[in-house]
C-alpha cells in the first residue's frame, strides 16, 4: 500500500474569510466539475488528521499545502491542495496572526469570475485543519515535514490531472 499523495495544483487562488470566529482558507477552482471532485474527497478527512502548513519562501512569497495524513486516509484516493508564488503582503502578516492563535478551516468554492463575488459558490462544507503550522522552506529538511517537502519538490505539471 502507497501512501503517497497526488498533489493537485491547478486551482485558480486562495482567498481567506471568517467563519464561526475562525479562519476559513478557500481554494477557488475554475472547473464546477474538478471543484466538485475534490470537494466529495475532503469532506471525507478525518478531522483528528488534517493537516495545513504555510510554507514561507524566499521573496515574501509562500505555500500552503493542506492534505490529510495518508496513512490512516480510508480513501482510496490519496489528494493533497498544494499552491506556491502568493505574495507575503499586509494581508498575510494579520492572517499569519489568526492561523497561530485559532483552527482553520478548508472550503473548496468554485467561481465563473474569481474577480466577481457573485460568481463564487461554496462547493464543500466547511472542513477542520487539525493542525496548522507556519514553517520555513528550510524547514522542510525536517522528517515531520516529508509530505510538505515532497510537495514542494514535483513540477507545477506533476499531480492529478483535469479529466
Amino acid at each position: 500500500m502507497s501512501f503517497e499523495i497526488d498533489w493537485y495544483r491547478e486551482f485558480f487562488n486562495i482567498s481567506w474569510a471568517r467563519e464561526q470566529d475562525k479562519l476559513v482558507l478557500r481554494t477557488v477552482f475554475e472547473d464546477k466539475k474538478v471543484a466538485t471532485d475534490i470537494a466529495h474527497e475532503i469532506e471525507g478527512w478525518s478531522e483528528k488528521f488534517t493537516r495545513l502548513t504555510v510554507i514561507e519562501k524566499k521573496d515574501d512569497e509562500f505555500a500552503i499545502c493542506c492534505y490529510q495524513d495518508p496513512q490512516i486516509s480510508k480513501s482510496e484516493k490519496r489528494i493533497g491542495l498544494f499552491r506556491t508564488g502568493m505574495r507575503q503582503s499586509g494581508g498575510y502578516e494579520y492572517t499569519k496572526i489568526i492561523i497561530e492563535d485559532k483552527s482553520t478551516l478548508l472550503q473548496i468554492v468554485y467561481a465563473e469570475d474569481f474577480l466577481d463575488m457573485r460568481t463564487h459558490e461554496e462547493i464543500s462544507k466547511l472542513v477542520p485543519m487539525r493542525k496548522c503550522r507556519i514553517i520555513s522552506e528550510k524547514d522542510l529538511k525536517k522528517q515531520e515535514f516529508y509530505f510538505e517537502r515532497i510537495a514542494n519538490q514535483k513540477k507545477e505539471n506533476d499531480g492529478i490531472q483535469k479529466k
